[in-house]
């Protein structure tokens, strides 16, 4: 059957492709997306209509995650002992900096999601915020790693580093929860999710360890005098600030939302907050989340003290790298996992021998012999290693789950809340580092020299790193449990999503 209207002799109108007919302009005769005469086959169309996505797409979005994998490994590194060792701010006036900071994302987090849930704008919801945030990235960091302080005074330096921190928690959760919310929504179909998200993994993954290494080894130069202070933070801001301002802008420009959405807009009210807390998977997801990401934490707060103060001869370079190749070895292992069996058991396997490693790093003898102290590293990197690399795989999951409950798909709230949690639960963290040190009878530096430690110091870290992650993935441990979306029920869900999607779909040709 020929295309309405075209003259006998003349030769078929070639369409553009299904994919592209939200800027084709042709003939009526394209219903609900698929074109009925195009050469690409319904068939090929449906499939993209559900969620296809090329490589180059899902390689651009991926690499959105060298920003949040890199930003948040470079504050966790090297903020806290930046304030302590290089603006000389007491300690517990630094972690009280960070605390104060971080409780603007009670608000900013959650707000952001709810915002972006609401929006309709032709670049989509989420891209709008990650393209202006990634214009102010670079101008805030510059802030917020000012090598000599505005003010003198102690109160003077906390101030400027809680108003500085402050802006820069603004702009990246413009970027972040977004983008966050996005990979719900740049596919909907499950194995193409997947992918998107654990091609996420290898990006952050790499971003981490690149950020963390080079931070950490910055730092090094810096305490060895091999670079000024200038130099550390022209590095700092033009070198990962460029990069991370690049991959943000790519996916602003060159990525796109797939997931179906309402035309309008929920009211915003401010229980919408804590609505993603009435789905039970999501609290436990919200948990585990926790659990790992604030382990993780307290060893990235605590290797540059442990290095310098607690085994003598030991690399924050070397442990940081350990945790980093553990995890490059273990994203192959957990891609291929995560299409075989359900995502929590990858989640917790392992942590029994993370909770030994953490151990035996914690009451290592300070003059012990430095390789064996990291091959207890490496446990506690290897037990780790499925906890870190799980949570927003599993995330779309409890989407879809919360979809099927609510008939919502507020992927920005579900993600401002998990950001926001993140947010506030690591600066009690770097708040807890920062008191146990300024009771501890912490030295810090006069200059680049490393001073002796009382030993009550080197007490007050040990004890911190030992409990601290012990009692945090003995938690994510027992919360994995009792997960609910095991691989066969969230098949199920995304089957039923779909069949629900196609009456819809259905229902609008026929009108």
């Amino acid at each position: 059957m020929g295309v309405p209207n075209q003259r006998k002799g003349t030769p078929p109108v070639r369409h553009p492709p299904c994919a592209t007919l939200s800027r084709w302009r042709g003939p009526p005769h394209a219903v609900a997306g698929v074109c009925q005469t195009c050469p690409v086959t319904q068939n090929t169309a449906a499939r993209r209509a559900a969620g296809e996505i090329t490589v180059r797409e899902r390689l651009t979005f991926a690499a959105g995650d060298v920003f949040a994998g890199g930003a948040s490994s470079l504050i966790a590194v090297m903020y806290l002992i930046f304030l302590t060792d290089v603006i000389r701010l007491a300690p517990g006036l630094a972690g009280t900096a960070v605390l104060v900071a971080k409780l603007w994302d009670a608000v900013n987090d959650p707000l952001m999601g709810a915002i972006s849930d609401r929006v309709r704008t032709r670049m989509g919801r989420r891209r709008p915020f990650i393209l202006g945030g990634a214009v102010l990235l670079i101008p805030i960091m510059a802030l917020l790693w000012l090598p000599f302080p505005v003010l003198d005074s102690q109160l003077g330096k906390m101030a400027w580093a809680m108003l500085s921190y402050i802006g820069y928690n603004t702009v990246q959760t413009v970027m972040a929860v977004p983008y966050a919310s996005m990979s719900t929504e740049i596919t909907t179909d499950y194995d193409e999710r997947n992918k998107v998200n654990t091609t996420r993994l290898l990006f952050s993954t790499v971003a981490s360890a690149t950020v963390t290494l080079l931070g950490a080894w910055l730092f090094d130069q810096y305490r060895s005098g091999e670079i000024g202070l200038w130099p550390m933070y022209l590095a700092i801001v033009l070198g990962f600030g460029t990069v991370f301002m690049l991959v943000m802008l790519g996916v602003a420009l060159f990525t796109r939302e797939r997931a179906p959405i309402p035309p309008r807009a929920q009211r915003f009210e401010v229980r919408t907050f804590v609505a993603p807390l009435r789905t039970s998977s999501f609290r436990k997801l919200l948990g585990m989340y926790l659990s790992q990401a604030l382990a993780f934490d307290i060893i990235s707060a605590t290797v540059l003290y442990y290095a310098l103060y607690v085994v003598v001869g030991a690399n924050s370079q070397v442990f940081l790298g350990i945790f980093i190749g553990v995890n490059v070895i273990a994203y192959p292992i957990v891609t291929w996992l995560v299409g075989r069996v359900s995502k929590h058991r990858v989640y917790m396997r392992l942590i029994p021998l993370a909770l030994v490693g953490a151990a035996a790093v914690a009451v290592f003898p300070g003059d012990g012999p430095v390789p064996l102290v990291y091959v207890f590293a490496f446990m506690l990197a290897a037990g780790m290693a499925g906890a870190q690399l799980m949570c927003w795989v599993m995330f779309p999951d409890v989407l879809d789950d919360a979809e099927l409950a609510t008939g919502q798909r507020n992927a920005g709230s579900y993600s401002g809340l998990m950001t926001f949690t993140r947010g506030i639960a690591s600066a009690i963290v770097i708040q807890a580092l920062g008191l146990v040190l300024q009771f501890s009878g912490y030295v810090a530096p006069v200059t680049n020299e490393v001073p002796l430690q009382p030993d009550s110091a080197v007490l007050g870290i040990r004890l911190f790193m030992w409990i601290g992650i012990t009692a945090l993935l003995v938690l994510g441990w027992t919360i994995a449990r009792r997960y609910p979306l095991t691989r066969t029920v969230a098949l199920s869900n995304q089957a039923e999503l779909d069949r629900r999607r196609g009456k819809v779909v259905s229902g609008e040709e026929l009108a």
